[in-house]
């Protein structure tokens, strides 16, 4: 089946040495990749100024990023000379319509993609990604739903997540390749985090419609700090 490619937003400080992983990368050649270099400016410094300054060096650092990447991957770069990174990242998640964003971390293989679902929130635009990423038969994934004690019939949450797994099937993942787990608990950070450590990468949504409120302290930004893995926000817009 013929999948639409989500575009996942890469942000590399390029003053720096630093690089996402290239088995991370790679493993985002089915989806289009935007490879956002920014560069910080000093509050006493003017961004032109800077530019003008680094910029060479800035462009040359993503752009072997870039190169090292498969010819096959669709990859596009650009650059930001910027006061404030995370404001910097929405505009330009904007500017390229990115549906996802990654936040980094070292790994050497993707073989287990981890789910964390709630509801049915952002899920018309998590499981197309998820599908797209499962294209290998070497891949599998977790669907996992944490449900509030005395909050929620357990019963419907496996009923949720059995009906996200046949959604994932109808998007053309091999049912084989497709694992859910339902927990009861109130502490839903902690349940995510510790089924997560068997896992490679976390693809997870927003709980709001704008990274600055993920990265400045909500649901998501805890889990990412606590489970030292890759993840991939997937934007609710």
């Amino acid at each position: 089946m013929s999948r639409p490619k989500p575009t996942v937003l890469v942000p590399v400080d390029v003053s720096t040495e630093e690089s996402p992983p290239p088995e991370l990368l790679e493993f985002l050649s089915p989806t289009r990749v935007v490879l956002l270099g920014w560069y910080p400016v000093p509050d006493q410094t003017g961004s032109g100024h800077m530019q003008a300054e680094r910029g060479d060096e800035a462009v040359d650092a993503i752009e072997s990023i870039a190169a090292d990447l498969p010819d096959e991957m669709d990859v596009t770069t650009t650059i930001v000379f910027t006061r404030d990174r995370e404001q910097t990242i929405d505009r330009v998640a904007d500017e390229f319509a990115c549906d996802v964003v990654l936040i980094p971390d070292d790994i050497t293989r993707i073989e287990r993609v981890f789910v964390p679902i709630r509801s049915e929130i952002n899920l018309q635009r998590i499981l197309p990604t998820v599908s797209v990423l499962m294209e290998s038969e070497d891949v599998s994934c977790t669907l996992f739903h944490v449900a509030p004690q005395d909050k929620e019939d357990p019963g419907a949450g496996e009923v949720f997540l059995k009906g996200a797994a046949d959604e994932l099937e109808e998007l053309g993942v091999d049912p084989e390749q497709i694992t859910t787990n339902h927990v009861v608990s109130d502490n839903t950070v902690d349940e995510i985090v510790n089924a997560a450590q068997n896992h490679d990468l976390i693809v997870m949504g927003e709980t709001e419609p704008s990274l600055v409120d993920r990265i400045l302290g909500n649901v998501p930004t805890q889990i990412i700090d606590q489970c030292n893995r890759p993840a991939l926000v997937v934007r609710d817009v």
